[in-house]
């Protein structure tokens, strides 16, 4: 398990006491149409916390779903071998700048390609210690460089709010960056139907 023990403990406190989970949710209308394109057969949410993106994903085939947290009891321990996808939301501001080339590492060795996005604001939550819940706070360029020393490909993607990075292992072929907008206009239309509804959260 890659990280700081202790304050996995307190994350883990947190996650006993608080309910929380849907910025993956509301970050589906911009990484959904980037996942169809991949197509990948395997998927892990690393950090999966109480998030229930890999239910909502609905991708129109099989694939196979990992959840990994070692915060959360029933998914402390992290499936073995490499997936075709890891996707990791609002997860790498808590940990600490020390820890991160470790936890990075092993989301490397776990995944061929990644989605990964960091929320750059203080968090509302605070730690046992009195510290904000979001112990590294950097901005987006800082972040680029950082993962850029673990993956080969970085490219910057949508998110919901203009405070969260977003970033992607792979590149796009022109065919399908227009094939993207066309699904992520589609997805938008979709997203914001349901928010008149007050669905835009159900799964």
């Amino acid at each position: 398990m890659a990280g700081n023990q202790e304050l996995i403990d307190q994350y883990r406190q947190i996650h006993a006491e608080r309910s929380y989970g849907t910025t993956a949710i509301r970050n589906l209308r911009f990484i959904r149409p980037e996942i169809e394109l991949l197509h990948p057969r395997s998927i892990l949410d690393y950090g999966c916390g109480q998030s229930n993106l890999l239910d909502a994903l609905k991708l129109g085939y099989e694939v196979e779903r990992y959840r990994y947290d070692p915060a959360i009891p029933e998914f402390a321990a992290k499936p073995d071998g490499v997936v075709d996808l890891l996707i990791n939301v609002d997860v790498l501001e808590h940990i600490e700048e020390e820890d991160l080339d470790e936890v990075l590492g092993d989301m490397r060795a776990s995944c061929r390609n990644a989605i990964i996005i960091i929320d750059m604001k203080e968090a509302e939550a605070t730690l046992s210690d009195g510290r904000n819940a979001h112990v590294t706070l950097k901005p987006r360029d800082w972040w680029h460089e950082r993962l850029s020393k673990h993956f080969d490909y970085i490219e910057p993607i949508a998110t919901a709010r203009s405070t969260r990075a977003g970033f992607k292992t792979w590149p796009r072929s022109g065919l399908q960056t227009g094939r993207y907008f066309i699904k992520r206009a589609i997805e938008t239309v979709r997203y914001y139907i349901r928010r008149v509804r007050g669905t835009h959260l159900d799964i």
